[in-house]
């Protein structure tokens, strides 16, 4: 080890000034260690004509030099814990050199946020492994590829529109079956299995809601029927209806929790979880609505654990994402009620710009951190992103009316993404074996990290992901599975025809360690092409593994299948790397204009039959050995995404719409500028939170 990098040691070490002797000893030996030695080749050396002939030493470039002077001087302006902190993340003498007074001020301000009760963190760290695992289409958590030219529209989308009144081919996006609030298994309702979905005209703001159904246990997608619009017709793009979940009452009635959307202010999306009783008729052939009541709102935020749209409108200059929808239905044992949804933090654990300078967001060692921080202060869009980022996925407790429940208790959240992502949603939760598993869908783009969802799009085309967390307790304690808690990663371009989203949990029944994924097949607006719709995509099967770890199955079923049996296992849609796409369909996405490097990819086979492995009914399982594949690392310059600087034109946080409307018109641009001019000023904040 040379002189000068012990005195840098000492120097970090010691709190005290550095003293003019440790300055001069460092250059003085540093500028030894630097010393060229003349060549001693005898091969004759190019020379320019403004060298000497013979003089080897002038052929050589001569080594950059550190001004030591200056790496002492920055580290004499660090306090103590962001001098111990740049040790442990061991910068090279360059990189401390290279500091600003900005970058020295953002160290000094760093913090670790004390607050126990925001819930689990997903991490900038955990942000980067998910987009890492997407970049690298690892096997174990790459979408398998399904088969482009056997993809169907589905017929039941064919319907009287519930905003136009005409008879036309609709979008079908996020959908939901109803399920048996404590198992969660697809109920048996008179003979049908039942499904609640969002649709709409391609191309419109055009977002309701329908009720679907189909013989239970039939896997044929054609030979679902809709019973039409649930909250009737002469619609209008100002009140809509988006995702959330459905049960059966106790007196056969179906309880649906929706999200009701008022798009009045502007074009705003003013979300409010909401629940409505759907009274059904049927016969041998067919289900109908017979009337509908208790339509009413029952949560849109309480301003301390979760973010009210007055808040958030107070302050959102187009660059925000508000989120309080999503609900998802649960049970307990004891019969209490819960609802899981998404939203966005409270002044519990609010957004802001300190949330750049709590360390307890980062995650990863302190090269991460301290590279991290440096990444965030030197992009503006990063910056202000990570400044607005606060999606949280919330949980309250119902009281005990059914048809009219009411809120109980409101709790903190239970995952939280401060500073990492505004958005992540539709969360779908399965108790398996005693635990909790947590699941819900999010696009990177969304993300604060603007090089991890670049190289995504770079690699792959989109961005889409399935995360996933489980827990011993409903409220909270989850942690995050394969570490990251990536659990799904996009696996083909966003307008491809197979492309998939809004990926959501079922369990399998008599099985303790798998989960059926049910998404929405082909991105909505005819994307893919002149009436390729969205539809209903297949559903395939994901093993947890005893330690936490999660691998998508070679096992898939036909499109439109929400309950696996002995006859779902279908190799009609199984695809390959040249069948996911169709004719003329290339890897460059339209918003983009970026080309796109997809690698092969196979789900994990499994030799035998998929055992019942229920311990109730059978044995305990053994434990499968987890595939060995290196453990990816990640540094902040790892991904080889396009170069991104301040004067970089400031990207639109939704690439692909939404769930529900469009986009806000309010302008990017300008709040994008008004917020990085904020933002220079909370360089001097001291760790105080607001409210």
């Amino acid at each position: 080890m040379s002189s000068s990098v012990n005195a840098l040691t000492s120097v970090l070490t010691n709190s005290q000034p550095v003293s003019s002797a440790t300055v001069s000893d460092t250059v003085s030996s540093s500028t030894a260690d630097n010393q060229t030695t003349p060549s001693t080749d005898t091969e004759p050396k190019a020379t320019s004509n403004n060298q000497n002939n013979g003089d080897a030493s002038a052929t050589s470039p001569k080594p950059a030099t550190i001004s030591i002077e200056k790496v002492a001087s920055n580290i004499g302006k660090l306090n103590d814990s962001a001098r111990a902190l740049v040790q442990d993340a061991k910068l090279t003498e360059q990189e401390i050199a290279d500091l600003t007074e900005e970058q020295i001020d953002a160290l000094n301000n760093l913090k670790t946020s004390q607050n126990t009760s925001s819930g689990t963190k997903m991490t900038y760290k955990d942000f980067a492994d998910i987009a890492k695992s997407l970049v690298d289409q690892d096997p174990r958590y790459a979408v398998p590829y399904f088969k482009a030219a056997a993809v169907q529209n589905m017929q039941a989308a064919r319907t009287r529109s519930a905003q136009t009144n005409s008879v036309t081919d609709l979008d079908v996006w996020d959908s939901w079956a109803v399920q048996n609030p404590r198992t969660k298994l697809v109920e048996n309702w008179n003979g049908y299995q039942l499904a609640v979905a969002m649709m709409g005209v391609p191309g419109k703001n055009d977002s309701h809601l329908y009720l679907l159904y189909n013989k239970f246990g039939d896997n044929n997608l054609q030979n679902w029927k809709n019973a039409g619009s649930i909250f009737g017709y002469g619609l209008d793009e100002l009140d809509q209806q988006w995702s959330g979940s459905a049960i059966l009452n106790s007196d056969g009635s179906v309880q649906l929790f929706y999200t009701k959307v008022d798009t009045r202010d502007h074009g705003k999306n003013h979300q409010k979880i909401a629940s409505i009783t759907l009274n059904l008729g049927h016969d041998s052939e067919k289900v109908w609505i017979n009337s509908t009541e208790n339509d009413q709102v029952i949560f849109e935020g309480d301003g301390y654990h979760y973010q009210t749209f007055d808040q958030w409108n107070a302050t959102n200059r187009g660059a925000d994402n508000i989120a309080m929808r999503d609900a998802h239905i649960v049970e307990e044992e004891d019969g209490s009620r819960y609802l899981v949804f998404e939203a966005s933090t409270g002044t519990e654990n609010y957004q802001g710009a300190h949330q750049i300078f709590d360390l307890s967001n980062y995650g990863g060692d302190s090269n991460f951190k301290v590279k991290s921080l440096l990444q965030i202060l030197k992009n503006g869009d990063i910056t202000s992103r990570a400044t607005w980022a606060n999606a949280a996925i919330g949980i309250l407790k119902l009281n005990g009316d059914e048809k009219k429940p009411k809120v109980e208790k409101v709790y903190s959240p239970l995952i939280t993404a401060n500073m990492v992502s505004d958005e992540i949603e539709r969360p779908s939760l399965v108790k398996l074996d005693g635990k909790y598993y947590l699941f819900a869908a999010s696009r990177l783009n969304r993300g604060s990290n603007d090089d991890a969802w670049y190289a995504a799009n770079t690699a792959v085309g989109d961005n889409v992901v399935m995360v996933g967390y489980v827990s011993d307790n409903l409220l909270g304690g989850y942690k995050p599975l394969n570490n990251s808690g990536v659990v799904l990663t996009a696996s083909v371009p966003a307008d491809w025809r197979t492309a998939t989203y809004s990926y959501y949990a079922v369990p399998v029944k008599d099985y303790n360690d798998r989960i059926l994924v049910t998404s929405y097949m082909t991105n909505r607006g005819e994307v893919a092409g002149k009436g390729n719709n969205a539809t209903w995509g297949p559903s395939f099967l994901v093993q947890i593994l005893p330690d936490g770890k999660t691998r998508v199955l070679a096992k898939m079923t036909e499109q439109g299948d929400w309950i696996w049996d002995d006859s779902s296992d279908s190799q009609a849609m199984v695809g390959d790397f040249e069948s996911s796409r169709l004719p003329g369909e290339d890897f460059i996405v339209d918003w983009e204009l970026i080309g796109y490097n997809l690698k092969e990819h196979s789900p994990f086979k499994e030799t035998s039959p998929l055992p019942n492995n229920n311990p109730k009914t059978s044995e305990s399982p053994k434990k499968l050995e987890d595939p060995k594949t290196p453990e990816a690392t990640y540094t902040v310059d790892s991904f080889d995404a396009p170069s991104i600087t301040k004067d970089t034109p400031v990207q639109s946080a939704a690439v692909l719409p939404a769930t529900g409307s469009k986009n806000s018109s309010v302008s990017l641009v300008a709040g994008m500028m008004a917020i990085i001019g904020a933002i220079v000023t909370s360089f001097v904040y001291r760790g105080k939170h607001r409210n």
